[in-house]
């Protein structure tokens, strides 16, 4: 049965993941093409020295992709099954809701993390052929909170789809929005490798996670009292 929650959530969002992984892709290319550039029109150590000590980045196209695309891919999975009052079919399969509902997270999730790898990947391997090693590590540690920005975006549309009363939509679009935030605000080149900032990251995305699992509960006891 589990095999066969995780294919009927693929076939969901096949398309959508599809496309996003070809606006990655162009958008990994595209950063590769602007370090390029720039290390051809300036001394390597002006760039170094940008990247180092300005933080400035080659890949800032990445900045709101992340974001962009958990919402986009919480949209294709759960919005059909929202609009259309499907949702509570999917509750009463031979399953638990628990386990229909991780199986529905854990798809979602790593495909998010499957986008997350490939940027990560491509910045990494194209500014270790040309950074010290510590200028990588700084460039790593400033796109990491992007993509957490899309596991956030993700949870929190995923959350919002599933509530099913207005208020609670609002209170969860705040909160959802107000961690997206945080992964997104400005920081100092290598403030996210800090312990703290790392402890701070992963317990909002661990906090939020809990969220989609309340919403449903209250999802079935709505039903239950219609």
């Amino acid at each position: 049965m589990t095999r066969a929650l995780f294919w009927k959530e693929w076939l969901k969002v096949r398309a959508a993941f599809v496309a996003l992984a070809a606006a990655h892709v162009a958008a990994g290319v595209w950063a590769v093409v602007a370090l390029r550039a720039a290390f051809a029109a300036e001394h390597p150590e002006s760039v170094w020295y940008q990247a180092a000590v300005l933080g400035n980045v080659s890949f800032d196209i990445l900045r709101h992709l992340p974001w962009a695309g958990g919402l986009a891919l919480a949209c294709a999975q759960h919005l059909p099954e929202t609009r259309g009052k499907r949702l509570r079919l999917t509750l009463h399969l031979p399953v638990t809701m628990q386990r229909a509902l991780s199986c529905s997270l854990a798809l979602g999730l790593g495909l998010c993390g499957c986008l997350a790898a490939w940027d990560l990947a491509v910045v990494g391997l194209s500014a270790a052929a040309r950074f010290p090693r510590e200028i990588v590590t700084a460039q790593l540690a400033a796109l990491a909170p992007w993509e957490a920005a899309g596991l956030a975006a993700y949870l929190g549309a995923t959350s919002l789809l599933f509530e099913p009363t207005t208020a609670g939509r609002a209170q969860l679009l705040l909160v959802a929005a107000g961690v997206a935030a945080v992964f997104l605000l400005p920081a100092a080149p290598g403030a996210w490798g800090h312990p703290g900032a790392l402890t701070l990251g992963l317990t909002l995305l661990a906090a939020l996670t809990a969220v989609p699992f309340l919403a449903v509960s209250r999802q079935r006891l709505t039903g239950k009292n219609q």
